[in-house]
């Protein structure tokens, strides 16, 4: 090595040094360069600090300081939340302060290890030893997500629904401890809060802080119900809160302390994945308006205007149908009686296109008060109007008499075909078993995407009275409330479970539509 070489050596080795030195006093530049440095030593990548970052560096650094007790952070994924406000921001604290207990709470216990683990991984680096030379792990507890340090700091990580008996904590961080999908359900989310009650607040210490992060789900998750029971600070409540949407609808001023940001409407919040009003523009198609709403520009208001909307309600004729894989999906009676009830018969066509796009259309369908034997005379005259749907019932319940009845009256009706020389029901039945872990409503659910990309469509032949109280259905659907009257949409949704979708180019199949409109025949006899 030479001279020159030696002393850019020493150089680089007093910087490094410099560095460190700077992280010990800490302050939001000390926080700031201790994620910088932990990115660039232990995760071997450069952390892209963008303005949002740096004001939750100093928000943290408060909360560090007890000058902020309470602090919400509304952000959508790929954002950087966990990282800065778990793994990295609490890594810093158990360097910087002795004796001070720790604990993170996420939704699952799989996450609340993996992101424990990583925070330890963190703290057991060559880096980190180097800046904070006195953190060692206790041999008589050094658990992954259960660790104290010699100088009696602790760290706890549970998931909600978790034992925290005896586990005291200076500042906790609540980290999505509602899952997305179980957002709608009320009783979800009051077992979360009722979790938060009773084991998080009452395990504070004096003077203890809680930051929560989370993307919006709904308007009375966690965050919600933070609000709406303990308040805002500016409003004389507890709560500090910054949100940070993706796309900015109006010029917003962020300023807190000496930090002042002016965000510009239609500015996109820099992340990892989606940087341009193209690529949001794809994230919405691809989530859904109002997910994207909720989830990325956390606007849970929008949930207050009906699940599903009318505008996304679109129809289809003969000639721009596509070729299709059809189901007749049976909507039975949950009781094994085979006295009259509420029943929904809906045959649906699969399609996907060669953008690998799936397309469903309602060909028709029959509903209606009927017993068993009546649900087979409806679902065998659209087995003979459309002899190439392949017939499901679900295995449970009504289905179960329906299945064994069918195949009697089927003999019957064919007896009948038969003696006037007519066409024979050939079409194929299958029991399938009931997917326990999918309710009702998650199946109606999985059609909300769909219905913002118009993919599912109404065939204009469709049965009249089916079609409107499909559309009543579909309109009044609250994905919280059970037991609500469904049988059409659920007849529909639940072809989900089951369908596959027939390949071919949509452009083709129109001009074929076309092609045989001007022969004057129509498709498959509809």
């Amino acid at each position: 090595m030479t001279d020159l070489e030696k002393k850019a050596a020493k150089e680089e080795l007093e910087r490094r040094e410099a560095i460190r030195e700077r992280i010990r006093r800490g302050g939001p530049e000390g926080l700031k360069l201790f994620l910088l440095r932990i990115f660039e030593t232990v995760y071997n990548r450069k952390f892209e600090f963008e303005w949002y970052h740096e004001l939750i560096v100093i928000v943290l650094w408060n909360v560090i300081i007890g000058k902020e007790k309470r602090v919400i952070f509304e952000m959508g994924p790929r954002t950087g939340k966990t990282e800065i406000t778990v793994r990295i921001f609490i890594s810093f604290v158990q360097g910087y302060k002795s004796f001070i207990k720790n604990q993170y709470v996420t939704y699952g216990g799989d996450l609340t290890e993996d992101v424990s683990v990583d925070t330890k991984t963190i703290m057991e680096s060559e880096e980190y030893q180097k800046i904070f030379p006195k953190v060692k792990f206790s041999d008589m507890q050094n658990k992954k997500s259960n660790w104290k340090l010699t100088n009696g700091t602790e760290f706890f990580g549970t998931s909600v629904g978790g034992a925290i008996t005896g586990k005291g904590s200076h500042i906790t961080v609540l980290d999505d401890t509602l899952k997305a999908h179980s957002a709608d359900s009320k009783a979800e989310r009051d077992n979360v809060w009722k979790f938060i009650q009773n084991s998080i607040f009452t395990r504070l210490e004096e003077d203890g802080a809680v930051i929560q992060i989370m993307q919006r789900l709904h308007e009375d998750d966690p965050t919600g119900r933070f609000i709406k029971e303990q308040g805002l600070k500016q409003n004389g409540g507890f709560w500090t809160r910054f949100s940070f949407p993706y796309e900015c609808l109006e010029d917003t001023v962020y300023e807190y302390e000496d930090f002042y940001y002016l965000r510009k409407a239609g500015e996109i919040l820099p992340n990892r994945n989606h940087r341009t009003k193209e690529a949001i523009d794809n994230l919405k198609k691809s989530v859904g308006k109002i997910e994207f709403l909720k989830q990325y520009n956390q606007d849970v208001t929008v949930a207050e205007a009906g699940y599903f909307l009318k505008e996304d309600i679109t129809y289809i004729t003969d000639v721009d149908l596509p070729d299709q894989n059809l189901y007749i999906s049976v909507d039975t009676a949950e009781s094994l009686e085979t006295n009259a009830d509420d029943r929904a018969l809906a045959v649906v066509g699969w399609s996907i296109d060669d953008d690998e796009i799936e397309h469903q259309v309602i060909m028709d369908g029959k509903r209606g008060v009927w017993d068993v034997y009546g649900v087979c005379d409806n679902l065998i005259a659209l087995m003979i109007k459309f002899p190439d749907a392949q017939v499901y019932i679900e295995g449970a319940g009504g289905g179960i008499t329906l299945g064994v009845v069918i195949k009697k009256e089927m003999a019957k009706a064919n007896a009948k075909l038969r003696a006037k020389g007519k066409e024979l029901i050939k079409n194929s039945i299958t029991m399938y078993p009931p997917k326990k872990s999918i309710s009702k409503q998650e199946k109606v659910k999985y059609m909300k995407l769909p219905y913002e990309n118009h993919t599912i469509k109404m065939h204009k032949g469709c049965d009249i009275d089916f079609q409107n109280k499909y559309h009543k259905e579909l309109k009044r659907f609250n994905p919280e409330k059970k037991n609500q009257k469904d049988n059409c949409i659920d007849s529909v949704s639940s072809t989900w479970l089951f369908a596959s979708p027939k390949k071919n180019s949509i452009k083709k199949a129109k001009q074929r539509k076309v092609m045989k409109t001007k022969t004057k025949t129509k498709w498959r006899g509809v």
